[in-house]
C-alpha cells in the first residue's frame, strides 16, 4: 500500500512539475542524450546530439554500438530433378543463432508535445548501419534425395566461407518511435523511448531505450 501511495505521489509531482517545465523554452539549444538500448533480446548504447529547432521540433544526430539476434532456422535452398536417380535432389541450409553487431549513424526528426501535462514525443529516424560480423555464424548445407533420404553431401562452416561472402556489410535503415521526457531539473531529464527499427539487410526489431537528456546552456 505504501509503495502504491509513493507511485501516485511521484506521478502527481511529475505532472505538476512538467506543467511548469522550461522544455518548450529550450528551443535554440543543443542537448546530449547518452542512451542504453534494449534491442529485444540484446543490448546496445547510443549517443544522441540534438538541437531544438522550435518549441515542437528537434533534430538529432546519433551513433553508437548496437546488437540484435536472429534465431536459428532452416531454409530450403533448391530442388533439382535427377533423371538418373529418378528423384529430386534437395538442398537445405541450417543456420545457427546469429548475433548481429553494427554501428548505426542516424538522423532523427522529433515532434514534441504535452499529454496530460507530461512532455512526450514521436520521432522518425533514418540512417546507415555498418554491420561487421555478418558471416561469423555456423551454417550447414545438406543435399539429399527427397524420396530415398540418401545424403549426397553435408557441409558445415562459417557463413562467410560457405557462401563466399564478406563478414562486413552496410545497409540503410529507418524506424518510428515515441517517448517521454521526465524532468529532474530545468536542464536534466530522463528520456524513455520505444522504437520499431527496420534495416534493409533483413533485420526488424523493437528497441527500448532509457537515457539522460542534458540541455546545454
Amino acid at each position: 500500500m505504501k509503495t502504491f501511495i509513493l507511485i501516485i505521489l511521484f506521478c502527481s509531482f511529475t505532472i505538476s512539475y512538467s506543467q511548469n517545465d522550461t522544455a518548450y523554452n529550450s528551443y535554440g539549444r543543443f542537448f546530449i542524450t547518452p542512451t542504453l538500448r534494449y534491442n529485444i533480446p540484446a543490448t546496445g548504447i547510443k549517443l544522441n546530439i540534438g538541437y531544438n529547432i522550435s518549441e515542437h521540433f528537434s533534430i538529432i544526430l546519433s551513433s553508437g554500438y548496437m546488437r540484435t539476434f536472429t534465431d536459428s532456422h532452416n531454409s530450403f535452398q533448391q530442388s533439382v530433378w535427377d533423371d538418373n536417380a529418378k528423384d529430386y535432389l534437395e538442398t537445405t541450409s541450417f543456420h545457427a543463432e546469429h548475433t548481429h553487431q553494427f554501428i548505426p549513424v542516424d538522423l532523427t526528426l522529433r515532434y514534441n508535445f504535452y499529454v496530460f501535462g507530461i512532455q512526450t514525443y514521436v520521432m522518425y529516424q533514418a540512417g546507415w548501419n555498418y554491420l561487421f560480423n555478418e558471416g561469423d555464424y555456423d551454417v550447414t548445407l545438406l543435399t539429399k534425395y527427397k524420396n530415398s533420404d540418401q545424403i549426397v553431401e553435408a557441409k558445415t562452416g562459417k557463413a562467410s566461407d560457405i557462401y563466399n561472402s564478406s563478414r562486413t556489410n552496410s545497409s540503410f535503415g529507418n524506424g518510428l518511435g515515441a517517448g517521454v521526457l521526465v524532468p529532474l531539473t530545468d536542464l536534466l531529464k530522463i528520456d524513455i523511448s520505444c522504437s520499431y527499427i527496420h534495416i534493409n539487410y533483413g533485420l526488424d526489431f523493437l528497441s527500448l531505450g532509457a537515457g539522460l537528456n542534458f540541455i546545454i546552456k
